[in-house]
């Protein structure tokens, strides 16, 4: 039996989440039937160019098992894919606001010759709903009348965004977003503690991206202080509610701070830790709703003899119980409910400041 080698290169084996678009996949190469252009469409984050680059990197590997949807990590294609120096891949993503001609016609002239050390040519195209209209045209007439031996795979959160005679050219494969589990297990494979990594993946919104980012210890921090104010609902005075903005408002700014301090500029990807300076914003607002909404409802379940250990807020353990010992199950779930409505109203709520202080009381007075 052939052994394969563990490849640095993403392979459909260790994709994490997705199950159906992976056995899909594998099927497609097992049957020799795959298709010359893919769109991976679905929110970012969660994986759709790493399947795309382990669906190629298997598709190139000049000594395959037909039996088996792993490249066999050995061979010249796989080594290249493996130092990520191969000379059969082209990935094109937007230069400034958009993908432009020019790389469209540098992506077309380097197709016009045979695959240099694997079987196929491949073509990632990222967020190609920036394609400028001139390069979309140009790519078009790309796959209307594709290379031999080439496989595109394009990738958008925005599939309604591109021309319609592009997507017809293409198979569509939709992805959804990765569950907590995945993306805690993703967060720990990462090096980032298992507690942490539990609590990001609560608020991470299906996305890996996201939960990076909330992992960070400056963002943890925020969290810490969003549960720490939730699990006190009702054990604290409830005229305190009304001070909570200012607290969590301070806090985000400062995990903004570290974050440009690191980077040496803001990110696009800061929300939802959007505060930098001045008043706490309507977007920070809604996302201490979500966050708060997400440790009261651990709180719930431990209420309903749910272990804390197995909760994603389970650092906050001795809390949980605390609360669960003290408050109405009932009266806890009607303040969920509460936060619920009231994240959607703050969206046009005129004065969204208010709205959560006169909320976090009434919460409060519900649990005391």
């Amino acid at each position: 039996m052939r052994q394969y080698v563990t490849m640095l290169w993403p392979t459909l084996s260790t994709i994490r989440g997705h199950t159906l678009h992976v056995r899909l996949l594998a099927q497609l190469i097992a049957n020799g039937r795959w298709g010359h252009a893919y769109l991976f469409a679905g929110p970012g984050g969660v994986g759709r160019r790493t399947v795309a680059q382990a669906l190629l990197g298997r598709l190139a590997c000049l000594q395959p098992a037909s039996d088996h949807a792993d490249p066999c990590g050995t061979c010249r294609s796989c080594a290249a894919l493996n130092r990520n120096q191969h000379p059969d891949l082209t990935v094109l993503e937007r230069d400034g606001q958009f993908i432009k001609i020019e790389q469209v016609r540098e992506m077309t002239n380097r197709l016009r010759y045979d695959p240099v050390v694997g079987r196929i040519k491949a073509v990632i195209i990222d967020e190609c709903d920036r394609l400028h209209e001139a390069a979309a045209n140009a790519l078009l007439k790309t796959l209307e009348e594709p290379p031999p031996a080439t496989v595109f795979v394009l990738i958008t959160a925005k599939p309604q965004a591109l021309l319609d005679t592009i997507r017809s050219r293409c198979q569509m494969v939709r992805f959804g977003e990765l569950s907590p589990v995945d993306v805690a297990a993703l967060l720990q494979q990462g090096g980032v503690d298992p507690l942490v990594a539990q609590a990001a993946s609560a608020l991470a919104a299906g996305s890996l991206d996201q939960g990076k980012a909330l992992a960070d210890p400056a963002k943890i921090a925020v969290l810490d202080l969003v549960a720490e104010l939730g699990l006190s609902l009702g054990a604290r005075p409830a005229v305190e509610a009304a001070f909570w903005p200012e607290r969590i408002g301070k806090a985000l700014r400062s995990a903004k701070a570290v974050e440009v301090t690191a980077d040496g500029d803001s990110s696009d990807n800061a929300e939802p830790l959007a505060a930098t300076k001045g008043d706490f914003s309507r977007a920070d607002l809604q996302w201490a709703v979500e966050a708060l909404r997400a440790v009261l409802r651990d709180a719930l379940l431990t209420c309903c003899a749910i272990d804390p250990s197995s909760l994603p807020h389970a650092r906050h353990k001795p809390a949980l119980l605390a609360m669960a010992s003290r408050v109405d199950p009932a009266r806890l779930a009607e303040v969920i409910d509460s936060l619920t409505e009231l994240e959607s109203s703050l969206v046009l709520n005129p004065n969204p400041k208010l709205a959560w202080t006169a909320a976090m009381t009434v919460a409060a007075q519900k649990l005391a």
